[in-house]
């Protein structure tokens, strides 16, 4: 359900009267105080940004940080039951630099009893204290200063100094409980959303992409029917592919899947070529041919770049779609047409039926079933997989070929570029990287096993600024995953070796490759 997102404590006791008045009876206690609310104000606002549950923990924690200047703060979210154990999630912690201890730090029976009783928990010298003698991380670490408050049913912020006691004043808890309580709501508003649930893929295509989960969904719902359908598409995005796909989940399934590209057939001859010809039609014709038509039986018919037929025979296919017959070139007997047609191209068949280059009334008889394949540049989270899926490919076509990987900063290249020639392009240029790297004897693609091009992105620059930024990104991006790929992937490893912390380098891996 979507509501609004509160923006001031009224709104907040508004949309859920009794948290809200709880957390108004909080906010009022401090603005005896002085200055609170004021506080309060901008905590809200701050919160009311967030543009995730994970960015309502982190105003959380560095606000709690700001307050106590404690060592390390974690605000985490856990699943399970406090009285058969829990996992933590989603953790989110500022400290020590950034250089954050492990998960394993945080005691789990302090979070337990939080959790169980809804309330927070203070110690000021923990390992003395009675309630957490059963806390085998407050043993451990012979924790002083040990706070847990609750940010809801299933999240808390935790935080502990090891070395002073007594960090929480009077006033710091305050504050922190009534942030807490207050960052609850916004949990409600910013919680990750269910995820939609994924189209089952087809046969012989790549990718989880939105783009390409609409495609399958529509192609599943399309392939049973009766009617041509017409796949629409850039050039290299895999037209055929999807054409075969719905033959595989058709009626049709069994039976001939057949293809012809229209575009790449001679005026002269594309009428015997699809409708075949008599003995003697014209010159040369000495004996009787079947054309695909006829050979396609109760199959697929899969006419590629269909609006490069000519306008004469566009008449002939539109006569086989409105009548289910046709006739072979030079001859009288009219034959039945009992497959199916699936048309592809790449061009608009709207523009070009508003220039009288393709008929209107064919346009509309072959647009029952229209399905728009994606650009590769609007799938760009699936070019990852597409290239270990090609590379795999290509392999197979050369036998005791060495098992070739690419480099964290080749993948990198790959993802970066706009691909104006789709899959076509991207399968072409690694198998000439293959090609590169087992020349250098080598089993892994480099970036200088592809062509220059793939280095800097291929969308238009419209400033100095935006060259500089899109040079700088792919100069980061290359150093980053060269040290990565120096460190076998540990990203503590590879940090160290770039001079930076583990999370820096985890929110930068984070902005490129998503959570």
């Amino acid at each position: 359900m979507s509501m609004p997102v509160p923006k001031s404590i009224a709104q907040v006791a508004a949309l859920d009267p009794a948290l809200g008045a709880e957390i108004q009876a909080q906010f009022e206690r401090l603005a005896r105080a002085g200055g609170a609310m004021v506080w309060a104000n901008q905590k809200i606002q701050a919160l009311s940004q967030a543009q995730s549950a994970g960015e309502v923990l982190r105003v959380v924690v560095d606000e709690a940080r700001n307050l106590t200047e404690v060592p390390v703060v974690w605000a985490l979210r856990w699943s399970g039951t406090p009285s058969k154990g829990i996992s933590f999630k989603g953790l989110i912690g500022a400290g020590q630099e950034e250089g954050l201890p492990p998960p394993s730090d945080i005691s789990g029976s302090v979070v337990g009893q939080v959790a169980e009783q809804g309330a927070p928990a203070w110690s000021d010298d923990a390992a003395a204290d009675a309630r957490f003698v059963a806390s085998q991380s407050v043993v451990r670490w012979s924790l002083r200063s040990v706070g847990c408050v609750p940010i809801g049913p299933k999240a808390v912020l935790y935080w502990a100094d090891p070395d002073a006691p007594g960090r929480f004043d009077a006033n710091s808890r305050a504050r922190i409980t009534a942030l807490c309580s207050l960052a609850s709501v916004f949990l409600t508003y910013r919680a990750p959303a269910p995820r939609p649930r994924q189209a089952e893929g087809l046969p012989g295509l790549v990718g989880q992409a939105p783009a390409m989960q609409e495609l399958y969904e529509t192609a599943r719902a399309f392939a049973p029917m009766p009617w041509p359908v017409l796949v629409l598409g850039e050039t290299g995005t895999g037209k055929e592919g999807v054409a075969n796909a719905i033959h595989s989940l058709s009626l049709q399934k069994g039976q001939p899947f057949l293809a012809v590209n229209c575009g790449a057939i001679p005026e002269t001859l594309a009428e015997s070529t699809l409708f075949g010809h008599e003995r003697g039609a014209f010159t040369g014709a000495d004996r009787m041919q079947q054309g695909i038509v006829e050979r396609v039986g109760q199959g697929t018919l899969f006419l590629d770049e269909v609006a490069e037929l000519s306008p004469q025979i566009q008449v002939k296919l539109l006569r086989l779609l409105q009548e289910r017959t046709y006739e072979r070139v030079g001859g009288s007997r009219t034959l039945p047409f009992r497959g199916r047609i699936v048309a592809a191209t790449h061009r608009s068949l709207d523009d070009a039926e508003g220039r009288g280059d393709f008929r209107e009334d064919l346009y509309y008889r072959l647009a029952a079933c229209v399905i728009h394949v994606p650009a590769l540049r609007e799938r760009r989270s699936d070019i990852e997989s597409l290239a270990h899926h090609l590379l795999g490919k290509a392999l197979k076509d050369l036998p005791g070929a060495p098992q070739i990987r690419f480099s964290q900063p080749a993948i990198a290249s790959l993802r970066h570029r706009d691909w104006p020639g789709n899959v076509r392009e991207l399968e072409n240029t690694i198998r000439g990287a293959i090609a590169r790297a087992m020349g250098h004897q080598s089993t892994l693609i480099e970036l200088a096993h592809f062509p220059p091009a793939l280095n800097v992105t291929s969308a238009p620059k419209s400033s100095l600024d935006e060259d500089l930024q899109a040079a700088t990104e792919a100069f980061q991006k290359a150093r980053v995953y060269a040290a990565l790929e120096n460190n076998s992937g540990n990203r503590t490893q590879a940090a160290k070796q770039l001079g930076v912390s583990r999370q820096w380098l985890h929110r930068l891996l984070s902005r490129w490759e998503g959570p």
